[in-house]
């Protein structure tokens, strides 16, 4: 089982229309849109230097991030909850989120794992909808 999941986004949609889809479906979905880290531009920022976007989403349910937390606290860091926007040294843009199959790897309870699932559904959702730039 592979940690993460990385999926390509479809050829002429650039990194900030991914950014701004990203931000328009979590608002569909029903779920929080956290924070986005615009990494590339820090990046810039302390060197001097253009570099390629790199930006991290925050996307959360708070409940479901409490029952995860409060089986362990260190699972805080496992959270389904972060979408990471990549443009790759061969210039392709993509998206890297946790594999859902992680959580379920976990053993977690019923009451956690079901909401973490559903948690899941609607990052897929979002990863899909971002992938061809929707809103």
């Amino acid at each position: 089982m592979s940690m993460v999941l990385v999926t390509e986004v479809d050829e002429g949609i650039t990194g900030p229309e991914v950014d701004e889809s990203i931000k328009s479906m979590a608002t569909n979905e029903n779920i929080l849109h956290v924070a986005m880290f615009p990494l590339s531009k820090q990046i810039e920022s302390v060197t001097g230097k253009p570099y390629r976007h790199l930006s991290i989403h925050n996307i959360c349910d708070a409940t479901t991030a409490a029952k995860i937390a409060d089986i362990d606290d260190r699972y805080a860091v496992i959270l389904p909850c972060r979408i990471a926007v990549v443009e790759g040294k061969d210039k392709k843009i993509r998206m890297i989120s946790m594999n859902p199959e992680v959580m379920q790897a976990m053993s977690l309870p019923d009451d956690a794992l079901g909401p973490a699932m559903d948690v899941a559904k609607k990052m897929d959702a979002i990863i899909k909808g971002a992938k061809e730039g929707s809103f």
